[in-house]
């Protein structure tokens, strides 16, 4: 397990960081095969966990990576997120956030000084 510290930072313009709490992350082999899955998407930078407070923390780079399909690869190995109306809400708002950072990220610069971007 990564220990929760200032290695979490966020760094790129695009990186976000997002607490999932997970009811069924009781054991360190639990934490192990919950970074195995995450840690191996495609865009994710970081994974810790916390089994004191049943979370996984991850960060990564939102143009890349999204919300949804890091609970997709959580669920699929036996580990859901809280279902309750805060979590929902939460993880609404955290996939509106990502899909408007993905589109933002394919938008062309912005053109400088009156001069057409080339």
């Amino acid at each position: 397990m990564v220990p929760i510290t200032r290695s979490m930072k966020l760094i790129g313009p695009w990186e976000v960081r997002r607490r999932i709490k997970l009811p069924a992350l009781v054991h360190a082999a639990d934490a192990m095969a919950v970074e195995r899955v995450v840690g191996d998407l495609n865009g994710v930078l970081k994974v810790a966990t916390n089994l004191d407070k049943h979370q996984v923390i991850v960060c990564y780079d939102a143009s890349q990576a999204a919300y949804q399909t890091i609970i997709e690869a959580m669920v699929s190995i036996g580990f859901p997120p809280l279902d309750n109306w805060w979590c929902r809400v939460k993880s609404n708002w955290y996939q509106y956030s990502d899909a408007n950072t993905k589109e933002n990220a394919k938008t062309p610069p912005a053109a400088c000084c009156n001069k057409p971007p080339k």
